[in-house]
């Protein structure tokens, strides 16, 4: 599928979008557009990009994502086996800053619904009590109609507002509103996804976004606030610490398999953006 800027339309009688993703893995490569998006997983697994943000989701995952922030949900591998017999779902709904009119945002009551659309430009992830109170809410809305629609929209707009258990997911907000940009961080992202296990060089990275190591190196920490081996780091240690958590092999073991060629490196570069050794983690998580 072309990366592209996407265009959301809303039916005619409903002043925003709302629909079930249901496929074999979610489709949609690294995109942005002008709507608000909310996002809640049911079913699938994998990592989500959300500017600058990588994390793992699952389901019960819930996301707002704000106005051209750029964001890709990318499954686990097992997901792009044909005739997997694995599912991807999720509830998502689109809608522009106006979808209430223009002067809604302004009057007091809706302050607080504001703040959270200007906050969501980082991206905004929301915890466990909050999901149980959304999820109901956002599963009834495709039986609702006209103004019960529209009223229970706004209360999850409220209730995500007032959450005491959202987390930013960025602290650099960025956004995309260039296809190019779009198209050419896609490739990097497929290739990285594809090929994080071995070894990858920043000349074939650069390659691929058909430039040079240097132009690439500043147009790559433009976009996304980090250096290029610092997003791999990354994306290797993500999958180290799945594997951590499965406790089914040694970290020498994971170190290797997670694309680090030595096991010093995996546990510096582990410690540096866990903030715990390897070994530590494992432990906590099997607590």
């Amino acid at each position: 599928m072309k990366p592209q800027l996407l265009k959301i339309s809303n039916p005619a009688d409903y002043s925003f979008n709302l629909f079930v993703q249901e496929c074999p893995f979610f489709p949609t490569p690294w995109h942005y557009h002008p709507e608000y998006e909310i996002v809640l997983i049911l079913e699938s697994t994998g990592k989500k990009f959300i500017g600058s943000s990588i994390t793992d989701y699952g389901p019960g995952d819930l996301c707002m994502i704000g106005s051209y922030l750029p964001h890709y949900y990318r499954n686990d591998e097992e997901f792009y086996v044909k005739d997997s017999g694995l599912k991807a779902r999720s509830l998502v709904i689109h809608f522009l800053e106006d979808f209430l009119g223009d002067k809604f945002l302004e009057v007091p009551e809706s302050q607080a619904i504001k703040a959270l659309l200007e906050r969501s430009k980082r991206g905004l992830s929301f915890g466990e009590k909050t999901v149980q109170k959304v999820e109901p809410k956002f599963k009834n809305l495709p039986t609702l109609k006209g103004m019960s629609r529209l009223l229970e929209m706004i209360s999850i707009l409220t209730i995500l507002a007032e959450s005491e258990d959202k987390q930013d997911l960025t602290t650099n907000p960025i956004s995309l509103r260039n296809e190019v940009d779009s198209a050419r961080m896609n490739k990097v992202f497929e290739y990285v996804m594809q090929k994080y296990q071995e070894e990858i060089q920043l000349s074939d990275v650069a390659e691929l976004a058909n430039m040079s190591e240097s132009a690439f190196s500043r147009y790559f920490k433009k976009r996304t606030r980090r250096t290029f081996s610092q997003f791999l780091a990354e994306i290797r240690i993500e999958h180290a610490c799945k594997l951590l958590m499965a406790d089914k092999m040694s970290v020498a073991e994971i170190s290797f398999e997670s694309g680090f060629n030595n096991l010093s490196n995996f546990n510096r570069q582990f410690k540096a953006i866990k903030k715990i050794t390897p070994l530590t983690y494992r432990t906590k998580f099997l607590e």
